[in-house]
């Protein structure tokens, strides 16, 4: 049986009419995937379940709080960056009525794009695995 990683995260697919929400990564050469765009998330803090985790992080990056996260799955991976295995729990929320509250923390920018349009985007290769799954088994 394998180990679980210690280096956990949680991510969001953030919906809005239907189109996802990605984040604009600051183009810091000392962050993972800088200049890139991702969905919204972070490190899981000691203590921190995986569902306080991305309700924190949303909170942080985006000054808002959606009515529901839905967790999906979680996905282990070898993290170039970080120079280890990692586990990113991925959540699900529509954040369609409180959108307009939000207020850009973190990143470049933020915006609602269709799946076709994200096919043209630069995003790291382990979030658009899990777009794609997303729109595949979800959708």
């Amino acid at each position: 049986m394998e180990e679980v990683p210690k280096f956990q995260t949680s991510h969001a697919i953030l919906l809005k009419g239907g189109r996802y929400v990605m984040q604009l990564r600051d183009d810091i050469p000392t962050i993972a995937t800088p200049g890139e765009w991702s969905l919204f998330g972070g490190m899981i803090q000691e203590g921190e379940s995986t569902i306080e985790c991305i309700r924190r992080e949303i909170k942080e990056e985006l000054s808002i709080e959606p009515e529901r996260y839905r967790q999906l799955w979680y996905m282990d991976y070898y993290a170039e960056f970080e120079q280890t295995r990692v586990r990113t729990w991925f959540f699900e929320a529509d954040i369609s009525r409180v959108w307009a509250g939000h207020v850009l923390h973190e990143g470049q920018d933020a915006k609602a794009f269709t799946f076709e349009e994200i096919g043209e985007l630069k995003v790291p290769s382990v979030m658009r695995k899990v777009i794609e799954r997303y729109q595949k088994e979800e959708r």
